[in-house]
């Protein structure tokens, strides 16, 4: 027998690539969040061309929001047994008709109609790509797709929405609303093209199957109940909450406590906005680098420092030294909340594996619940302490949400170690 060792040479196994439909899952969130984050900043031209108040166009950012946050876990449930692909273009087709038939409306509760019908409409289609993106890599690279996918919603926030209020007070905010239309439409028909036809298969034997069969056994919304669940979707609605209290607030808070005019203040959305989009790339890859856990609890400890100095920059230091330290620290809140993203996602994912679709929803529910009650909150805030206190109050949600980071950590740990003692027992 020849024992000779072998000298045929080693195969090095190709690194494993991200799918480029991904980007065409990133364009559709693109177009989503800038319809969603641009309403805010279009307010004035919708009452007065709607010929409402400004309070009352305000009601459609709170719809849309509603609508998100209750219809997503409902229209996940209704579409469970749905395969992802055709579910996608669907979502993201519809999506663009409603954008479109937005544009045309001639009254207020037209308007209010379509906001109603896209948020239903929004909630199918995000977390359907994040479970998607998830399911289409190995675990190693989850995070990194996450991101890809978050990141079109965070361009929304760096670049969507500064372009799309410029081009409606060139051409009107229906132009604005065209605009989405089509690029609704082109990422529509990327992903006809672009997202794999064993797309169904996999996510069938990754998730989908394994939601319709237990779904005939217990109610959709059983996950809730798995171990963990509940606690990390109240973190992810305190992150959210926490991130709003301060966010809704931004150009008041600029202006009240450091003079900042409207340029100064679109300065300081651009910088956020770009810092958001390095801190959804880097939270990725730091998930993936590092584990989901160890970076959740690293970003939500830096909100709390980055919204507590935030109110203390602007309350007690002189304004010469308050200024850039809150210009600077404004930018470090851009990172570590977009950063926070990929790794709550990825905690969700990894507590119901096979229920991801349901998980993300909910998910996006209670970030959608945070961000209608960090504006409440925020407001209150305003009218006891002042504009100021804000950053006081966005630092208080995300330090309770930090505390239950720390809290499911702990119980992981003493969890882990109970077999091992039983081992040696």
């Amino acid at each position: 027998m020849n024992t000779a060792p072998s000298t045929a040479p080693q195969v090095r196994q190709p690194a494993e690539r991200l799918p480029l439909a991904l980007a065409w899952l990133a364009l559709g969130a693109f177009a989503i969040g800038t319809e969603s984050f641009m309403v805010a900043g279009l307010l004035p031209l919708l009452a007065a061309d709607l010929h409402v108040s400004a309070t009352r166009a305000g009601q459609l950012v709170l719809l849309f929001a509603l609508s998100y946050a209750i219809g997503s876990p409902l229209m996940a449930a209704l579409f469970a047994r749905f395969s992802r692909r055709p579910l996608l273009i669907a979502s993201l087709a519809a999506f663009s008709g409603l954008t479109l038939a937005a544009a045309m409306a001639t009254g207020f509760a037209q308007l209010a109609l379509a906001r109603v019908a896209l948020g239903l409409v929004a909630g199918v289609f995000l977390p359907t790509a994040s479970a998607v993106a998830a399911a289409m890599v190995s675990p190693a690279l989850r995070g990194r797709a996450l991101a890809i996918v978050t990141g079109g919603g965070t361009l929304a926030v760096a670049l969507g929405v500064p372009l799309g209020a410029w081009i409606a007070g060139w051409g009107g905010w229906r132009t604005a609303y065209l605009l989405i239309a089509a690029v609704a439409a082109l990422a529509t028909w990327g992903l006809v093209l672009g997202l794999p036809r064993k797309l169904a298969m996999v996510t069938a034997t990754a998730a989908t199957s394994a939601v319709a069969t237990t779904t005939q056994r217990t109610p959709a919304f059983a996950v809730a109940r798995e171990p963990g669940v509940l606690p990390a979707l109240l973190v992810s609605m305190l992150w959210a909450t926490g991130g709003f209290s301060f966010y809704t607030y931004v150009a008041l808070f600029l202006s009240g406590t450091l003079g900042f005019g409207a340029q100064g203040t679109s300065a300081v959305f651009a910088l956020i906005g770009v810092a958001a989009a390095f801190g959804t790339a880097a939270g990725g890859w730091a998930t993936d680098r590092f584990g989901a856990d160890r970076m959740a609890q690293g970003f939500a400890l830096m909100l709390v420092v980055v919204l507590g100095g935030l109110s203390f920059s602007a309350q007690v230091l002189p304004h010469g030294l308050a200024l850039p330290l809150v210009v600077g620290l404004s930018a470090l809140w851009g990172f570590a909340g977009w950063g926070f993203g990929p790794a709550q996602a990825v905690r969700l994912i990894r507590l119901a594996p096979d229920r991801a679709p349901m998980t993300l929803s909910l998910h996006a529910s209670a970030i959608y619940l945070g961000i209608a009650a960090g504006s409440a909150f925020g407001g209150v805030a305003i009218d006891l302490f002042g504009v100021s206190a804000v950053g006081w109050v966005g630092g208080a949600f995300q330090l309770a949400g930090l505390m239950l980071l720390l809290q499911a950590a702990h119980k992981a740990k003493a969890a882990s170690s109970l077999p091992a003692a039983s081992a040696t027992a």
